[in-house]
């Protein structure tokens, strides 16, 4: 499964309370992190005072970070860029080092680790699809799923593929699905062109597995929830197509600032039986109409 997969359903699977604690867990444990990381060169370049002197540095320094980083985007980038005149300045003082040594060792422990990640993001920009989807075959085809509720190749638009498609693990289907006893979820995201653009892959497409009767609840609680939305999030209901046992359909308008842009998107969400269906569409243009049709092609799978 695709790491910004795994990332995005475990948000799905996280309460606010649960937020709460991790953010609150590392507020603590990222200075100290970064002060271990920061020793490590410090070290290398001639610091011998002790772990606890660059640990005392490190702390001190995230103290600008704090009162910066709550400005959107910028904020985390001023904020990391804050923490770094800090740090050299208490490795000079409390290691007793040349002012070279001391922003040398900053300068390689902050930009070393960005050097990498942007290699990382390089490598998966540039890497073949089949190489950031879903499990594939010998030959390199995308392998699904074994679900009788998922569109197959053949039964897709012309103009869609399949991007990627996963059965997900049950630590990370969603938290209020657990709570209905959900058995089995799958994922799947579809793309409308080829090799598919990150602003192609706008269609996302989920089936979960209930108890008798919970998939229902399921469809009452998300219409309880969309209809709970307050402007600007508003949510506009639809006139759902006549599918499944029961369907509704919302309209969410974007809600994005500053440099996020403010993409609407669409839901589609019914049951049959004991299984529960949700489609979405995102991003500049998001097609309404095609996404009826997918939603029409998955309920016409049912007997």
């Amino acid at each position: 499964m695709p790491i910004a997969t795994r990332w995005s359903l475990a948000a799905q699977a996280l309460r606010p309370q649960d937020f709460f604690v991790v953010l609150l867990v590392a507020t603590v444990m990222m200075p100290l992190a970064i002060g271990v990381w920061l020793h490590i060169w410090v070290c290398i370049f001639g610091g011998r005072r002790g772990i606890g002197q660059t640990l005392k540095a490190a702390m001190y320094s995230y103290t600008p970070f704090y009162i910066i980083a709550w400005i959107p985007v910028l904020g985390l980038i001023g904020g990391a860029a804050s923490t770094l005149y800090p740090q050299y300045v208490g490795i000079r003082e409390l290691h007793h080092v040349s002012t070279k040594r001391a922003a040398g060792a900053v300068c390689a422990a902050a930009f070393l680790p960005v050097v990498a990640v942007f290699g990382i993001i390089v490598l998966l920009l540039a890497a073949p699809a089949s190489m950031v989807t879903g499990p594939t075959s010998g030959n390199g085809t995308l392998v699904l799923p074994d679900s009788p509720y998922l569109l197959e190749r053949s039964e897709l638009p012309g103009n869609i593929i399949i991007y990627t498609a996963n059965e997900i693990e049950s630590g990370l289907i969603m938290r209020r699905a657990k709570d209905y006893g959900c058995l089995k979820e799958y994922s799947m995201m579809y793309a409308t062109e080829k090799p598919s653009p990150p602003t192609t892959r706008n269609i996302r497409h989920f089936v979960m597995i209930f108890p008798p009767g919970n998939a229902a609840k399921m469809v009452q609680a998300d219409e309880n929830y969309y209809r709970g939305l307050v402007p600007p999030r508003n949510a506009e209901e639809l006139p759902a197509p006549d599918i499944g046992d029961n369907c509704i359909s919302y309209r969410i308008p974007g809600t994005g600032s500053g440099s996020v842009e403010a993409y609407e998107r669409y839901c589609i969400i019914f049951t049959k039986g004991d299984v529960y269906e949700r489609f979405f569409t995102y991003g500049p243009s998001p097609d309404y109409e095609l996404l009826k049709d997918l939603a029409g092609r998955a309920a016409a799978k049912f007997p």
